[in-house]
């Protein structure tokens, strides 16, 4: 709109036509300090009061009262400008509520330094303003919580893919990975990044399971998989989620127990056929004859044999279930080991050799270090032909040190792992053990929290050694 030309009060035709023309527009006029000498009638509407009672009175006590002082220092301050200011007040009218109002001020350039006012009500839109301010305000505050929800429910996914103990990926439609926990990183290594490798592909609309070996550098693993496919609001198949599991450990255990069964029960089927077929001799008419003897000796050494193999297996599952906690008590070394290298049958020539000091003795569980003891002991006297074998013990860093060592083949370094494992025979005589030796003897220690290894001393032959972490003294009173 065009400014209206600004003309010499005593102009009085032309100031007429120009308030004519601004009826529309609320329009007043003021002297220099801000008294209304000019008013339209839709300036007189907006302040509540007929034009002619405006003459006269200041402008500024349509002011609100906390903005008066704020308005007549601007007004005094006003210059002569070709440009016209804009200031918003609120207005307090005669009639109505008080309203915002937008001024758009200028003073005239001629000697009475006038000042034309062009007044528009600018509260409902302000209003309206505020509302859109007060509900983007609202809507970023919604975003930014929403937001704030969306990274924490992602933060908190992210945790549970990656904490998640078996591996887990997600797969596009073109099979590739997308995401990768560590699990999955750690079993399948670069595959993850070349795609599912040798796993199973999914189906387009239902899951799979199933069992795959996947060939890595350091071996193979076995590993139960899951597959389930992502489908979009069309049906369609976007990608998959593949879930996947280390059984090996699980399925070797599995394999061990069933390996187990089966060799306990290939073990006890020999002494008891040997029995069984003594007793069928003895009731055929054999009881009387000089042969009775003999075949009551060989129902005697197998029944010996199937005690030893069935508390061979009881000691074992005891140990390694934990079911049953040793109990603990003082147990003396020296006579321990004597009797055990007085039960020893070893092949003639064969020196059996016990070196303790009489005081020595730990506190331990009584059954279950003789018992390892024992298998340790009869193991050297079985395969060895010639020289010694020795039990000694000393005290060791606040408990004792228990060392068997034999002048026989030894055990090779390959095996030395091996032989610890239930059932594992190498000898080529083996066949009447039980391969059930060391594995007690490795049992046993672990539960009593001791230490086991095995060596090979400098002459030759073999070398077990046993640590137990409390010792004790006996006391002999003479």
């Amino acid at each position: 709109m065009k400014e209206p030309e600004h003309r010499q009060p005593d102009s009085t035709a032309s100031r007429e036509d120009e308030l004519l023309r601004l009826a529309g527009v609320a329009y007043i006029v003021t002297d220099a300090v801000g008294k209304i000498t000019e008013v339209n009638v839709a300036a007189g509407n907006l302040l509540g009061v007929s034009p002619q009672k405006l003459i006269g009175k200041p402008l500024a006590a349509y002011v609100a009262v906390e903005d008066r002082r704020e308005f007549r220092t601007r007004v005094l301050e006003l210059k002569p400008d070709s440009d016209p200011r804009q200031w918003r007040f609120w207005l307090s009218p005669r009639l109505g509520a008080s309203l915002l109002a937008e001024l758009r001020v200028s003073r005239s350039s001629g000697d009475d330094g006038s000042i034309s006012w062009m007044l528009a009500d600018i509260t409902e839109q302000t209003s309206s303003e505020a509302e859109l301010r007060v509900l983007a305000s609202e809507l970023e505050a919604r975003v930014r919580e929403r937001s704030h929800e969306v990274e924490a429910e992602r933060a908190r996914l992210a945790a549970v893919v990656e904490q998640t103990p078996a591996g887990l990926m997600i797969l596009d439609s073109a099979g590739q990975v997308v995401i990768a926990n560590a699990e999955a990183r750690r079993l399948l290594g670069d595959q993850v990044v070349d795609g599912i490798g040798g796993l199973p592909s999914f189906a387009d609309e239902a899951s799979e399971e199933g069992r795959v070996e996947l060939v890595r550098d350091d071996g193979t693993v076995l590993l139960d998989v899951w597959l389930a496919p992502i489908v979009d609001a069309d049906g369609r198949r976007v990608g998959a989620v593949q879930l996947f599991q280390d059984v090996s450990v699980r399925e070797a255990q599995e394999r061990a127990g069933r390996e187990f069964v089966t060799n306990a029960a290939h073990q006890l089927q020999s002494p008891l056929a040997g029995i069984i077929s003594a007793v069928e001799v003895l009731q055929a008419g054999a009881k009387d004859s000089e042969e009775r003897d003999t075949f009551l000796d060989h129902i005697e050494r197998e029944a010996k044999r199937l005690a030893r193999l069935t508390r061979a297996l009881l000691i074992l599952a005891r140990a390694q279930t934990g079911l049953e906690t040793p109990k603990d008590e003082v147990v003396a070394l020296e006579p321990l080991l004597s009797d055990i290298g007085a039960s020893l049958r070893p092949a003639p020539g064969v020196e059996v050799q016990v070196d303790c000091p009489p005081e020595l003795a730990v506190i331990t569980n009584r059954e279950l270090v003789e018992q390892a003891l024992l298998n340790v002991a009869e193991n050297s006297a079985k395969y060895t032909s010639q020289g010694r074998i020795t039990l000694e013990a000393h005290a060791f860093d606040g408990g004792a040190e228990i060392v068997v060592s034999d002048t026989g083949p030894g055990i090779p370094k390959g095996v030395r792992g091996r032989v610890m494992e239930r059932f594992y025979r190498d000898a080529p005589d083996a066949s009447d053990g039980f391969g059930l030796g060391f594995a007690i003897v490795r049992s046993a220690i672990e539960a009593l929290d001791g230490d086991l290894d095995l060596d090979e001393p400098e002459g030759g032959g073999a070398l077990v050694r046993i640590r137990l972490h409390q010792a004790a003294s006996v006391v002999t009173i003479e």
